[in-house]
């Protein structure tokens, strides 16, 4: 079986990203859930830093055509420099 991200819950862990480079906090708890799904996606291990998830988050918006939303919320917080 393979496992999916929606699309939701992708934007929700690449806010929480961004959140989390920028202040050190999480938006909630949750995140972990969506993180370990990505990550397994990826061939990650889990316990990548932000950095690194933020990363994969935009591979995975590039390989669905839609890197385009990605870059907007990017720009939209100023987190280029994460990347």
């Amino acid at each position: 079986m393979i496992a999916t991200i929606n699309r939701l819950t992708l934007k929700a862990l690449l806010l929480d990203t961004i959140t989390h480079l920028k202040t050190g906090q999480h938006l909630n708890q949750h995140y972990k859930a969506a993180k370990v799904e990505l990550c397994k996606q990826l061939g990650q291990k889990t316990n990548i830093s932000s950095k690194q998830l933020l990363n994969g988050i935009g591979l995975v918006y590039k390989d669905n055509g839609i890197e385009t939303e990605f870059w907007k919320v990017i720009d939209k917080f100023n987190a280029e420099k994460y990347l």
